[in-house]
């Protein structure tokens, strides 16, 4: 997780609400492997339909991209959210605001220009840090998937793991050394 408590630039939502703990010193507690397969613990399903229609608004499948509800990212956001237990109503009242917008109307039913304005007026409504929350789980589940990361590379060339994975390198030229071999000791031994 990219949080750190130790981070100085943290700002609170505009308003606290009871009990609210801010998202970002919570999960760094918590790590949730990502490009795994998993199920919906935390939500239930009218809830996770919610959750996966709202990161499809997020990152929709683009080019030879896929959405963010392709590669799990609700899934993850529900996992995360599962391990920083403190989060869970957070969590739960933001997607339940976002159905609320929704009216009568499943949020998951309706149409993606339809879904994307519910987020964007859920976005701007939202004091609770939980749009936030969501929005930036979404992006770090999805920009560090595997499928994507590929996909990047494929479109732009950019290896995002190259950083952590390295690249092959040349054999060490020993002729370089020649000289220094022939130097006297500058070390004496010592029993």
């Amino acid at each position: 997780m990219a949080y750190d408590r130790r981070h100085t630039e943290v700002v609170l939502p505009q308003e606290r609400r009871g009990g609210y703990r801010d998202y970002r010193l919570e999960v760094g507690r918590t790590h949730v492997p990502i490009g795994v397969r998993r199920a919906f613990e935390l939500l239930d399903s009218e809830r996770a339909s919610t959750l996966g229609a709202w990161v499809e608004c997020l990152i929709p499948a683009r080019g030879g991209r896929p959405s963010a509800a392709e590669v799990g990212a609700a899934e993850y956001v529900d996992a995360t959210v599962r391990g920083a237990s403190e989060l869970r109503e957070t969590l739960l009242r933001v997607v339940d605001r976002l159905q609320e917008l929704a009216g009568e109307v499943a949020f998951a039913d309706a149409g993606l220009e339809e879904r994307t304005r519910l987020v964007r007026e859920l976005e701007r409504e939202d004091r609770s840090g939980g749009f936030d929350m969501v929005r930036d789980f979404t992006y770090e589940a999805y920009y560090a998937h595997p499928l994507v990361l590929a996909a990047l590379k494929r479109e732009v060339g950019w290896d995002g793991v190259a950083p952590t994975t390295g690249s092959e390198m040349s054999g060490f030229d020993e002729s370089l050394l020649a000289r220094v071999k022939t130097l006297p000791r500058r070390y004496r031994e010592v029993r």
